[in-house]
């Protein structure tokens, strides 16, 4: 019996005693507000940024403002890379031209550039950690 209580104890302290999320404040600027459409925010793991449909967290919200703000609550500790794009046609796709280049506004965390291609994760990355809030600015371009 001091066994079971003992693994029972153990069971609940892995599941409820030790938080292993934050929190991730996204501050979205240069939102086009006039073109409408909604805002779709992901947060990436490397092997799958920034490949739209494949984010690991995501959250769509309406266009209403030049400015929002988008919180992702509950996040799981770890490295991971943002993209924010106004999805002006509402079509949960992002519109690029022949070369692959965006057409629609889109930021990076970290203000990563697009060069000749999206940017790298790692000059995208940033750091989830425990109990923590991360609070980001993502400008639009």
């Amino acid at each position: 019996m001091a066994k079971l209580i003992f693994i029972l104890s153990l069971l609940w302290v892995s599941v409820f005693g030790f938080s292993q999320t934050g929190t991730v404040i996204l501050n979205i600027q240069n939102i086009e507000a006039s073109k409408g459409g909604e805002i779709s925010a992901g947060i990436f793991k490397r092997e799958n940024f920034p490949r739209v449909g494949k984010q690991f967290i995501g959250i769509e919200k309406e266009v209403i403002a030049s400015e929002t703000q988008v919180v992702f609550t509950n996040v799981p500790v770890g490295l991971y890379a943002i993209v924010v794009f106004q999805d002006t046609d509402m079509n949960k796709d992002l519109k690029t031209n022949f070369v692959g280049y965006p057409k629609e506004p889109i930021g990076f965390s970290n203000d990563a550039k697009i060069k000749f291609g999206p940017p790298s994760f790692d000059d995208a990355k940033v750091s989830v950690e425990a109990d923590k809030k991360l609070i980001l600015v993502i400008k639009l371009q």
